[in-house]
């Protein structure tokens, strides 16, 4: 099963710990904006978006090798599993449910706050595999500039739904009525965990980034 992430505010925040600069954090976010627009960026001329797109990746694998991190997501897993998730939609839950948990927990935070605005904000020039990207691209940034910061992530109802939205298309991870239920009440039940573990989610990315750095 391959599952991209989309947790772009998450990545944002990171990307804040390191630098000031928009075009970190809007290079830190592109992985995901290409998931979910579909457009693929082939290069991006201006250093700092560069530095962001390395500190998207070096920001997942940091993340997923975390203790508290697999923890979260096999709880998660446990709990969409006694409440009866197929298997599909129930792992794809488990790893990105937790994600987006987490964003929740982090648009809350002022300063994480500005630098994703002040990213979407920023006009960069990029090198595109085919034609028809840039405007897929520039209309899933419209649609992000006119939602804001996204608030709906601190409910697990509105994380049902990106989920939903997400998996449809995808036969063997798609969710039927009774497994969004499932995934409904599993994730407000998750979410108090996730909060509460969220300062050493944090702490141990952090940790794991300067190591890497050094």
């Amino acid at each position: 099963m391959l599952i991209q992430s989309v947790n772009f505010f998450g990545h944002a925040a990171v990307a804040s710990w390191s630098s000031p600069e928009a075009g970190v954090a809007l290079g830190a976010m592109l992985p995901d904006f290409q998931t979910m627009s579909g457009a693929r960026v082939a290069a991006a001329a201006d250093a700092a978006v560069a530095t962001g797109i390395a500190l998207h990746h070096a920001t997942d694998a940091a993340f997923h090798r975390l203790p508290a991190t697999t923890a979260l997501m096999r709880e998660l897993d446990e709990r969409l599993a006694a409440r009866g998730c197929a298997r599909g939609p129930r792992r794809a839950t488990a790893h990105v449910g937790v994600e987006l948990l987490l964003d929740g927990v982090l648009v809350g935070e002022p300063g994480y706050r500005a630098a994703y605005t002040r990213a979407l904000a920023l006009e960069v020039e990029l090198v595109w595999h085919d034609p028809g990207d840039p405007l897929r691209f520039g209309g899933l940034l419209a649609r992000l500039r006119a939602h804001g910061v996204p608030d709906d992530l601190r409910r697990p109802d509105a994380i049902a739904q990106r989920l939903a939205r997400m998996l449809a298309h995808r036969p063997l991870l798609a969710p039927s009525a009774a497994d969004l239920r499932a995934i409904r009440a599993a994730l407000a039940e998750h979410q108090p965990r996730v909060e509460a573990a969220a300062d050493t989610v944090l702490r141990g990315t952090r940790a794991a980034l300067e190591a890497a750095a050094s």
